[in-house]
């Protein structure tokens, strides 16, 4: 049967469609499937195969760019995907998967060093605590299963940063200005820079009571066989038991584990 100039074969008509479908909607999550077959997309592409006018592509366009969903190309303009599109998709992934590898390790780390433990995904500029482990001391941390944080003042959201490019980094933090939970957190995109670069240096993060009063951790990054980060281990503990030396331990114990853990992780 011969096409329709303007239409793409292989997407349903309006006839096949459910009803109860929003236009607008169905379109962006058709233009975002395009990316299953294409690296990048053009809008003269997307016009075509989707059968839109050039202005409506740009709309969509500029709009999924202006939330992260996609990015232009400086050098060839066209559209490739973006930070916030790449991080759902990994973390539904990565969530699924490495809680589930993770949980017995997280069980052998706070067991060493008789801390709480959590386990966290990066999400944007805020990290997603995905499981915990609580210490058996009477004064101890609490579980943050469920909770989200601003990265850049939790020492699981630092060592993630640090293992971003200059571009993602910008991305996730347009201003120089930082929102920040407490006087100890960085303050500005600066002095968070200057963090990870000493984050990347010694191989692990610390939080010193930067998100919660008299909470303090470190945490490393966990990395796949293919030396991908797909999450970060940290140990956390009141601060009036933190000192050089429990530092220096707990980030010891929490490096050796998330290699450990790495090392299962495809």
């Amino acid at each position: 049967m011969d096409q329709k100039p303007g239409t793409n074969s292989e997407e349903p008509s309006s006839v096949d469609r459910p009803a109860g479908l929003i236009g607008a909607v169905d379109n962006v999550l058709r233009l975002l499937r395009m990316f299953e077959d294409h690296e990048m997309i053009r809008v003269n592409q997307v016009a075509r195969d989707m059968g839109l006018s050039r202005s409506t592509v740009h709309r969509m366009l500029a709009t999924l760019s202006h939330h992260h969903f996609v990015a232009q190309d400086e050098f060839s303009r066209a559209y490739k995907p973006g930070p916030a599109l790449v991080d759902i998709g990994l973390s539904v992934v990565a969530n699924m998967d490495i809680r589930a590898l993770a949980h017995g390790a997280l069980v052998r780390l706070r067991d060493e060093t008789d801390e709480t433990v959590h386990l966290a995904t990066l999400r944007g500029a805020e990290v997603l605590y995905v499981d915990s482990v609580e210490s058996n001391q009477v004064v101890r941390t609490g579980s943050r299963t469920g909770w989200t944080l601003p990265a850049h003042a939790t020492a699981a959201g630092k060592a993630l940063l640090a293992e971003l490019s200059e571009e993602e980094f910008v991305v996730r933090y347009p201003s120089e200005g930082l929102q920040a939970p407490s006087s100890r957190a960085p303050q500005t995109r600066d002095e968070l820079r200057k963090q990870l670069t000493e984050v990347r240096r010694r191989g692990y993060a610390i939080n010193n009571a930067e998100s919660e009063a008299d909470v303090s951790a470190v945490a490393v990054v966990i990395r796949d066989k293919r030396g991908r980060a797909r999450a970060a281990i940290a140990t956390t503990a009141p601060q009036s038991r933190v000192d050089d030396e429990w530092i220096a331990v707990a980030a010891a114990a929490t490096a050796r584990i998330a290699q450990e853990l790495g090392e299962r992780i495809d």
